[in-house]
């Protein structure tokens, strides 16, 4: 996606003059697609419920994570109508939700806010929300999510229903929620199952639910798949969120296609997910990703993600977690390839090296250095062997 050096005036002038930044196009195929058939829910265009939570969102909304630029923020916001903001108080070590709350200052009825914890114990996780208000600058946060969750256990920890129970309780937090970059459909389940959270933010594109082994999964019962869970769940009156929308944001193929408006109408094509939050740095970024409000899935759509997949098809890491805890020297394969799509998708080496250097001791792709045979079958296909150790040589160097 283009980056526009112009200032939020400079760019406003520019669209003035011009018909508006060339949109999105692009990609895929594979689908769970009886999805991309189905048309958005009734209801105000480009707005659904979240869930059961009271808020109403628009379905393409604003993830922060590596904005560094708070006036894009307030463009988004003030002047395109986004109204909801995901931020954490672990990106960019912090200052993130610094950004955050300098664009929202004076603004900040305008929109949901999120915002994530790690579990901890109870005192702990509470003076990490009370950080995070002061950071953001605001007395309340509207959706305080337990941050990357993969189990039922953590689903039911006791210590992060305490903490967040009392920070409901005292007003400083509305709504608990959970984000889950794998084991997301055992996540889901639990969260529907055990009812006190209310979200989920979860990681979801065209590429989720494709592949031989997914397939054979589904036919055998095995599995619903991502996206007929996310949808079950959804009914159930759990607010889905979803992430990783654009399948890492890599640069568009040739030939004047953007994928980015194509893959964020495919997520939305399922009815299930109420918003979506693709990271966005520049003022070009937000006028291409706003252009999904409303969107139906097209056949073009879906020659344009083709297209896309074919360019990104041996290298991106879809974040199923079907590889995790193969691996007999204990890699986290799923973690590492995340780290390099961090790299190369998002073109952000200081969040995928924070990323790498984040993996406990022993579980980074060290390991793989004299691996003569690398076990862990993908089902994309991707080169796991191949992409661990670039992952390790580049992250390290």
């Amino acid at each position: 996606m283009g980056r526009f050096p112009a200032t939020r005036r400079e760019f406003l002038g520019m669209m003035g003059l011009a018909a508006g930044v060339a949109a999105a196009g692009a990609a895929p195929v594979g689908s769970p697609g009886a999805f991309a058939a189905l048309s958005p829910p009734p209801g105000e265009p480009g707005k659904r419920p979240l869930g059961n939570t009271g808020f109403t969102v628009s379905t393409v909304s604003f993830g922060a994570m590596t904005t560094r630029d708070p006036e894009v923020i307030r463009f988004a916001v003030a002047d395109r109508g986004v109204d909801y903001v995901d931020t954490a108080d672990c990106y960019m070590g912090g200052e993130n939700e610094r950004i955050v709350g300098r664009a929202l200052s004076g603004i900040r009825d305008k929109v949901v806010l999120a915002t994530k914890v790690h579990i901890a114990p109870v005192e702990e996780m509470i003076r990490s929300a009370e950080n995070s208000l002061r950071s953001l600058n605001t007395d309340v946060i509207d959706i305080l999510q337990l941050h990357n969750i993969g189990t039922e256990d953590e689903v039911t920890d006791g210590r992060a229903r305490e903490a967040l129970q009392k920070l409901i309780d005292q007003g400083k937090v509305r709504v608990a929620g959970v984000t889950t970059h794998k084991g997301q459909e055992t996540v889901l389940r639990a969260v529907r199952k055990h009812g006190f959270y209310k979200t989920v933010l979860v990681a979801y594109n065209f590429r989720s639910d494709s592949g031989v082994t997914a397939t054979i999964k589904s036919a055998l019962g095995m599995s619903e798949g991502l996206s007929n869970t996310i949808r079950s769940v959804a009914g159930a009156g759990v607010g889905i969120v979803a992430m990783k929308t654009q399948a890492g944001g890599y640069p568009s193929p040739p030939g004047g296609f953007s994928p980015h408006q194509a893959a964020l109408a495919w997520v939305l094509a399922n009815p299930g997910v109420a918003t979506t939050i693709p990271s966005m740095t520049s003022y070009a970024q937000v006028e291409e990703d706003l252009g999904a409000r409303g969107k139906r899935f097209s056949w073009t759509d879906r020659v344009a993600l083709r297209r896309y997949a074919q360019e990104i098809g041996d290298r991106h890491c879809s974040l199923c977690g079907a590889c995790g805890g193969i691996c007999p020297r204990g890699v986290e394969v799923p973690a590492v390839l995340r780290s390099l799509m961090y790299l190369e998708g998002y073109r952000e080496e200081e969040l995928a090296r924070s990323a790498y250097r984040s993996l406990p001791a022993g579980r980074n792709a060290s390991a793989c250095g004299d691996c003569t045979r690398c076990i862990v079958a993908c089902r994309l296909q991707l080169p796991v062997g191949r992409l661990a150790r670039e992952a390790h040589a580049r992250l390290t160097g």
